[in-house]
């Protein structure tokens, strides 16, 4: 934990995905267990009513409460959710859109997702817009309920881009943006709703040096900061050795069979299908883990299921299948125990705002091998502590197995010094914490 002479500030988070999400919706918990008080204590209920978010943002902002000492409010999407709702020292407070609202704004919020990865040119639709500036306007009113318990707002990414603006002069908001940032993939259209969006914060956190440039290219007035993504290692501890035998088992993975990890979401723009393609030149066998998006899941969308299905399809057409095995959603221990059981780590997609398994990876002493389009790449010393490949090239990440799995210890150590110096919440979260003390002071002039 950070020690301070002076106050800590108080910080109020906020990102689309909370840190935990429920199974039920708060009327089937009235149901379940009659009048409840607000907020939800989530300790009082039955442990598959609800699970803690694994995704990396929301990871992130939860060790960096823990680290710094802070109990924010953290205000997130929550469509059929309790209004709040208690986790650990954490308030959450949960928007809550109708179905309609929610799907106009996860149309556009993937709109600007698409074209910021270079898979399409997003066409503006105006009925999409109003339900993103709804849900982002929820967003700030709940956020501006917490003003007078608010030094500054840390909001993240692309979700909520317009709750700087709305927040306006009240407090100061920093908006941590972790997609890629890449100009020539980017319409004018697109091009001008970033860059006004950005310049209504007060400073604009980028997670790597080419979004950073992507900004100031793109001629944004806004106060531009550029921080790496961080894990806490001490967090991340192997669970037992029995945990990924289990997983393995299932799978039909041999305990001396060799095994590249790929850890991601089930979608599209992961680029697993690389992965796949390049498993016919690979001796080892493909463990992929993951399954669906926040939002995707509160739609009641299969695009995970989708994609996992065309990858199945792929393997097959491919005669890999024996050497391809999907593990779906893990728990912590068994994630974990994976890394560590693990021979090589991947990270294959074609346009990757950072990557955040690879500093996982990392942390076990893992080869890693990432696609030259993922942000965190440009940590990535090809053959020291890790190895590049071509995004999008089956061959050449066949080839960069081949290196990773014949690699001695070294290359992963150098990784793990790499993640501790780099990309780690010892070295990474003083940093943010500096840019949000420069926002709060530019408003309070001294603090108190």
């Amino acid at each position: 934990m950070v020690a301070s002479s002076v106050r800590m500030l108080r910080v109020t988070i906020n990102s689309q995905t909370p840190p935990v999400r429920f199974n039920i919706t708060y009327q089937q918990m009235i149901e379940k267990y009659g009048e409840l008080d607000l907020p939800v204590d989530i300790s009082r209920l039955d442990p598959w009513d609800y699970q803690a978010t694994v995704g990396g943002v929301s990871r992130m902002m939860i060790q960096l409460s823990r680290f710094l000492g802070i109990s924010p409010t953290w205000v997130s999407l929550g469509p059929g959710y309790p209004p709040s709702a208690r986790f650990g020292d954490i308030l959450v407070r949960y928007v809550d859109l109708g179905p309609r609202d929610l799907a106009g704004f996860t149309s556009f919020k993937e709109g600007i997702y698409g074209e910021s990865h270079g898979l399409l040119k997003y066409e503006f639709d105006p009925r999409d817009y109003i339900s993103y500036t709804m849900y982002n306007w929820e967003s700030a009113k709940l956020l501006l309920d917490e003003l007078d318990r608010t030094d500054v707002y840390l909001v993240n990414d692309f979700q909520q881009l317009l709750v700087g603006g709305i927040i306006g002069p009240s407090a100061p908001a920093v908006l941590w943006y972790h997609i890629p940032l890449v100009p020539e993939h980017l319409g004018p259209r697109m091009a001008q709703f970033l860059r006004r969006s950005m310049e209504g914060f007060d400073a604009t956190v980028l997670s790597t040096r080419r979004d950073l440039e992507g900004l100031i290219a793109l001629g944004a007035g806004a106060n531009v900061k550029q921080v790496y993504p961080f894990i806490d290692p001490d967090s991340l501890r192997p669970g037992p050795e029995s945990a990924a035998e289990n997983v393995l088992e299932r799978l039909g993975v041999g305990p001396d069979e060799r095994v590249v990890l790929l850890v991601g979401r089930m979608d599209p723009i992961k680029s697993q299908d690389v992965a796949v393609r390049a498993m016919a030149g690979v001796d080892a066998k493909l463990v992929l883990v993951g399954d669906g998006s926040f939002t995707s899941s509160a739609l009641g969308h299969g695009k995970a299921g989708e994609w996992a299905s065309r990858l199945m399809s792929l393997a097959r057409e491919l005669g890999v299948d024996s050497k391809v095995k999907f593990a779906g959603y893990l728990g912590d221990d068994e994630l974990y125990a994976l890394y560590a059981r693990s021979d090589a780590v991947a990270l294959t997609s074609n346009l990757e705002g950072f990557g955040l398994t690879v500093c996982e990876a990392w942390r076990f002493g893992k080869p890693v091998v990432v696609s030259r389009g993922a942000g965190v790449s440009e940590l990535v010393i090809d053959g020291v502590n890790g190895f590049l490949f071509g995004q999008g090239d089956p061959e050449s990440l066949a080839s960069a197995l081949g290196r990773a799995l014949s690699a001695g210890p070294d290359v992963g150590e150098a990784g793990r010094a790499t993640m501790e110096q780099r990309c780690s919440l010892r070295s990474n979260a003083p940093k943010l914490m500096e840019i949000l003390e420069d926002a709060y002071s530019k408003y309070s002039g001294t603090r108190p």
